[in-house]
């Protein structure tokens, strides 16, 4: 950001005595959120008892101070108190030694926060491009993909013409293929020189496992399925000794079922099962955070009419995803809106 410079303004004392402005100042009157405007005083001789006194259009009063400045130092003080916004200020700059003192008048602009939208539903791994929004006009950005090993799979730059804000805007990247995307660092410039930096993490991982087989009607989870249990601990035991020094993950169970029955109860049963799993998860040394949902007939593997009988149907999906972000199931999940319940 460019200082703008104060005028230069010759004054006589009170003694009638001509004296040169003993200070000269520049003013950085545009600043992004989280920071103050700033006035950089540099001394024309030695000076001492510089003051600012200072009023704001909302009524606000300010005073900033140097007690000495030597030929040619220079100081600068922050202005104001960082609120968000345009506002004008007027007062007086003056020295006690040499005793001098002149108007002074001039607007700031702090600029608000520049945020950045995002959604998983804008997010194509498999095309290598993310679209996000800006809060202002947007200028450009830049793309660091990092993979499950803490290294850089790729990166992207795109620029943009002040597309308004709210608009989605696309940046891609290109990558080794059958890698998997742990995170997304963003770095985002709009138009008017605000900055930000997000971190995305879409990653998640469907485990590849063996379903339990449940008799009718029951969430028991029979001694004969539980090498099929201990065979999927074993793959999510696996990618977490790989993965948990970059992202802390939760593991999500989803059941259900196929269409034989009224809906609820295959709500009911999908969601015992669901949680008879996750229960086992945890018994048998997986110490991540479980969540557990029970969807029964809503999102089918194989689509059929109502009271079929498909083995396909009735089924748990195991899925790792990052703590504190959305539960990573989209499409027909979100449609079927079941409620995640972490296991206790």
């Amino acid at each position: 950001m460019r200082w703008i410079v104060g005028a230069v303004i010759w004054l006589v004392s009170f003694a009638s005595v001509a004296y040169a402005q003993p200070v000269s100042y520049q003013l950085k009157l545009e600043v992004p959120a989280g920071q103050k405007p700033q006035i950089r005083i540099t001394g024309a001789t030695q000076v001492t008892g510089v003051k600012l006194e200072l009023q704001r259009d909302d009524g606000k009063h300010f005073t900033l101070e140097q007690r000495s400045l030597a030929r040619n130092q220079a100081v600068t003080l922050a202005v104001g108190d960082g609120t968000a916004g345009k506002a004008s200020y007027k007062g007086t700059i003056s020295a006690q030694q040499p005793a001098w003192s002149d108007a002074i008048q001039f607007a700031t602009v702090v600029r608000p926060a520049l945020k950045v939208g995002y959604d998983a539903e804008h997010l194509d791994l498999d095309k290598h491009v993310l679209q996000f929004t800006m809060s202002r006009p947007a200028g450009a950005a830049t793309l660091t993909v990092i993979g499950e090993d803490g290294g850089t799979l790729g990166e992207g730059t795109a620029t943009y013409e002040r597309q308004a804000a709210g608009t989605w805007l696309s940046i891609s990247w290109k990558q080794p293929a059958n890698a998997r995307v742990l995170m997304l660092k963003l770095h985002a410039e709009s138009s008017d020189a605000g900055i930000t930096d997000v971190e995305l993490v879409p990653w998640s991982v469907t485990i590849d496992h063996e379903d339990v087989t449940f008799a009718t009607d029951s969430a028991v989870i029979a001694d004969s399925e539980q090498a099929k249990l201990a065979a999927s601990i074993a793959k999510i035991e696996e990618i977490v000794k790989r993965s948990d020094k970059f992202v802390k993950m939760r593991l999500y169970v989803a059941g259900h079922t196929d269409t034989v029955g009224p809906s609820a109860k295959n709500r009911t049963l999908s969601l015992d099962r669901a949680r008879a799993i996750a229960q086992y998860f945890k018994k048998h040394g997986i110490a991540l955070p479980i969540a557990y949902a029970g969807f029964g007939e809503d999102v089918l593997k194989v689509p059929t009419k109502d009271n079929v009988d498909e083995a396909a149907n009735r089924r748990a999906d195991y899925v790792l995803g990052p703590v504190g972000a959305p539960p990573p199931f989209k499409a027909a999940y979100s449609k079927a809106h079941a409620t995640w319940a972490d296991l206790k």
